[in-house]
């Protein structure tokens, strides 16, 4: 497992300083692997001992793992060719021409019911995508909510009635966290609505619509990072926003 997967999964969590801290390693991987806990946290600009927090936070017991986890890291590498580029133009051409085709009439028809729609997403990327989504509704006169951290989740769940839509916004579908959430808005009568790749998950199976992309796994980078293309994610809530444009003008 690489650093931006373990940071993905504790993104919600992460504060001010653990953002500092990750933006800094991110960029000077090279320089980390022979500083001092100390060099690190001056160059962060942080406590050391919120440099350790955030790498505990990670699942490392101390500094010394953490070192040991970066060179590891640099014995990785990459083999890229086009064939990466073709496949994942591939990819995105198929999402594109399936929510093209697919009949949205019954989810739009469910979203004029809707007293309030929400957007969330279970990463960084996928709350990129659930703003964008917003974004393109707003032309419409609908207001959507995105739901950002985990405080505003429970805070949302309050206020949520049933017929009100939600977007769901998560790569492999798998997501527990995510899942859990979906579960719980199901349960007051929520419609439901997944965005996640395509193939047999958990999440398409909790929605009442699925809207799903093509990704496939690469790893790219001289750190060999691995990475699911999410553009297919930000295809269908541009093309969905544009086909529900056109369904309110007839």
């Amino acid at each position: 497992m690489h650093l931006e997967t373990l940071v993905q999964q504790h993104y919600d969590h992460m504060s001010t300083s653990d953002h500092m801290i990750w933006q800094y390693i991110s960029h000077h991987r090279d320089e980390c692997r022979v500083m001092s806990l100390h060099q690190l946290a001056d160059a962060c600009q942080v406590s050391h001992t919120s440099v350790l927090r955030f790498i505990q936070m990670l699942g490392m017991d101390g500094f010394s793992e953490f070192k040991v986890f970066l060179k590891w890291e640099e014995r990785q590498k990459s083999v890229m060719d086009s064939y990466t580029v073709e496949q994942n133009c591939f990819n995105l051409n198929r999402t594109i021409s399936m929510i093209e085709r697919e009949d949205c009439s019954a989810l739009f028809a469910a979203m004029d019911r809707a007293e309030r729609i929400y957007a969330y997403g279970s990463g960084s990327v996928q709350k990129a995508a659930a703003r964008m989504l917003k974004n393109y509704l707003i032309v419409e006169g609908r207001l959507v909510d995105v739901i950002e951290g985990r405080e505003e989740r429970q805070m949302a769940l309050h206020i949520m009635h049933p017929g009100d839509v939600a977007f769901l916004y998560s790569v492999s579908g798998n997501n527990p966290q995510m899942n859990d959430y979906a579960t719980q808005m199901k349960e007051r009568g929520m419609v439901l609505v997944a965005i996640c790749q395509d193939g047999a998950n958990t999440l398409a199976k909790i929605c009442d619509f699925r809207l799903p992309f093509y990704t496939q796994k690469f790893e790219i980078g001289r750190h060999a990072i691995p990475y699911h293309s999410s553009a297919g994610m930000f295809a269908v809530s541009e093309v969905l926003a544009l086909k529900y444009a056109v369904y309110r003008a007839r």
